[in-house]
């Protein structure tokens, strides 16, 4: 090879590689003879420095999770090698409501259902618990009446609602009635998932999608109120985690009042007392379940006397329950929603030792919603829910980095509300492949029957990851969900020493075949 091919290969090289051991190279002899600087060699050094700089790349795979590893690749380059001959039919690609069949037959969904993910740190209290299990149990169990307001939006109570403008109807003797009660059930959930045979529709209506999703909540807001209702369903939450090895939770949460059938209402602190109990419980039959905590959120449409309301509140609650009560955030669409900007000096009034967790950044717009993230981050926020916008703003990425702020990716949430439709084209992929801090979660997994992380999951390691992304990338997301969770440091040290044993027995279960 003539000397100046080998110098335009060796710059090249040294613009994409910069590790010190070269720039010691280049101090001493600009060209070592030892060193080779052939083309391939070059093009296998640059890709390794890619694969080693990306989320995941520092770990070290032992023999045994080596051998796990060389299993779920064989698996995930046979489904490539699958979606290049038929793209048109590649689960990754694809819409999860077109894809869904598909991923539950892919072997790297079925490892990955196995996994010990850790925690799921990005999930909206009245979203989790899968609508299917809602019709089952809440409706045909508990007493539950159902109406319409005065837009014709569905309300489901346990009591005389003052918004509903046609009468109570219950719920099981109108099942009852019915002449088919799996098409009954069918038609009610409906209501309360955003499941659609045409998904497409949306990516040009992304109001109406909103509108839908959150005339869901609207619709479940008051049954799941109703106390009996609250504690099967947020016991249900945790069930549901903890089937898809998910070993602790922070949920946002409204900690709206509650009320019974003796017309007592509960407050917001009860509410908390609550939802530790039901924790408490839970974890006396599931001893590796490491806990849930609580964030408090509030809608984004508030003016700026209610939002100084909110925080004296959440002051209150936080001086009474600092165990379980984590931090603040303001939830909605944040293209029509106020901005954090609005709301400087209320939010200056944060508690000692309580924290931010900002959604920030939930859009397609540039230099206007997008602005949250940057507002989230002078606010000291802890995490950055979805940063979707996060990749137009590099002035950000290192104050990131550097403060470990982590972002909370909910790929499937981020398409099924229209934000994008390939989730190989999210800009989550450009986050591990930076080694930003981040997470993997599922914001509202229930409202399209997500399997809380599992499908999340797959998605992240099938769509943002490199071809050649494998076992580290997996585990890092799990060990991250640990690393970004507020925990005590007796908390953290118990859930590290029940993950490692749990992913022992994962990486064996994958040698022998048991997933």
């Amino acid at each position: 090879m003539c000397f100046k091919l080998k110098m335009f290969i060796f710059k090249n090289f040294l613009d994409f590689v910069k590790f010190s051991f070269l720039l010691i190279i280049i101090s001493n002899n600009l060209i070592a003879a030892s060193i080779d600087f052939s083309y391939t060699s070059v093009r296998d050094k640059i890709l390794e420095s890619e694969r080693v700089a990306a989320t995941g790349g520092s770990i070290w795979l032992n023999a045994r999770e080596a051998k796990a590893n060389a299993i779920l690749m064989k698996a995930k380059n046979q489904e490539i090698t699958e979606g290049l001959r038929n793209p048109d039919i590649y689960a990754p690609s694809m819409h999860f409501f077109h894809a869904k069949s598909r991923i539950r037959r892919s072997e790297v969904f079925r490892i990955i259902s196995k996994m010990p993910k850790g925690s799921f740190l990005h999930g909206h209290q009245r979203g989790m618990v899968s609508s299917k299990w809602i019709i089952k149990n809440i409706m045909s169990q508990f007493n539950v009446f159902s109406c319409r307001d005065q837009r014709g939006i569905f309300i489901f109570t346990a009591r005389n609602h003052t918004k509903c403008v046609t009468p109570l109807e219950n719920v099981c003797t109108e099942r009852n009635n019915s002449p088919d009660k799996k098409q009954y059930d069918r038609v009610l959930e409906k209501h309360i998932n955003m499941f659609t045979l045409h998904p497409e529709i949306g990516l040009t209506e992304r109001n109406k999608l909103w509108e839908k999703f959150e005339n869901i909540f609207y619709a479940t807001e008051d049954i799941y109120k109703y106390l009996p209702v609250f504690r099967e369903y947020n016991k249900r939450i945790l069930e549901e985690l903890y089937a898809d090895n998910i070993m602790y939770a922070e949920i946002r949460s409204s900690l709206s009042p509650l009320y019974c059938d003796r017309n007592r209402n509960y407050s917001s602190l009860e509410v908390l007392n609550e939802l530790e109990q039901i924790v408490k419980d839970f974890k006396k039959t599931h001893p590796d379940f490491i806990g849930m905590k609580i964030i408090y959120a509030k809608k984004n449409n508030a003016n700026k006397a209610e939002m100084c309301k909110r925080i004296d509140t959440f002051k209150e609650l936080y001086k009474a329950k600092p165990n379980i009560l984590i931090g603040f955030d303001i939830v909605g669409q944040e293209d029509l929603g106020e901005p954090l900007q609005k709301f400087i000096d209320e939010l200056s009034e944060l508690p000692e030792g309580a924290n931010f967790f900002f959604h920030a950044g939930e859009t397609n717009w540039f230099g206007k919603t997008d602005l949250n993230m940057l507002d989230a981050i002078l606010l000291n926020t802890r995490r950055i829910g979805h940063a979707y916008a996060l990749a137009k703003h590099p002035q950000l990425w290192d104050t990131i980095k550097s403060r470990k702020i982590a972002i909370e990716v909910n790929p499937i949430s981020n398409q099924i509300l229209g934000y994008i439709w390939d989730l190989r084209n999210h800009p989550a992929a450009f986050y591990i492949a930076e080694d930003l801090p981040l997470i993997i979660s599922g914001d509202d997994p229930g409202i399209w029957n997500g399997k809380a992380l599992s499908y999340d999951f797959y998605y992240a390691f099938m769509s943002f990851t490199s071809a050649h992304a494998d076992l580290r990338v997996l585990k890092q997301f799990a060990l991250n969900s640990i690393r970004y969770a507020i925990l005590t440091p007796e908390e953290k040290r118990q859930f590290n020493k029940i993950f490692s044993k749990k992913w022992d027995k994962f990486i064996d279960e994958i040698i022998n075949s048991k997933y």
